[in-house]
C-alpha cells in the first residue's frame, strides 16, 4: 500500500488533484505551485487519485 506524502495537508492533496486533472501540467510545475518536489507532487497525486 502507498504511504501518504505528509508534506501536504489533506486539503492541499485534494487541491493538487483538482488542479492536475483538468489541466494536466507536468509534475514539476505542480510541485512549484504546492512548494514540494516533482516526485512528492507525483506521489501525492497518485495517492489521492486512488481514493
Amino acid at each position: 500500500m502507498f504511504t501518504y506524502c505528509y508534506d501536504l495537508s489533506q486539503k492541499e492533496g485534494v487541491c493538487l488533484c483538482l488542479v492536475y486533472l483538468p489541466q494536466k501540467p507536468i509534475f514539476e510545475i505542480l510541485g512549484l505551485l504546492f512548494d514540494v518536489s516533482k516526485t512528492k507532487a507525483n506521489d501525492a497525486f497518485n495517492y489521492w487519485v486512488e481514493i
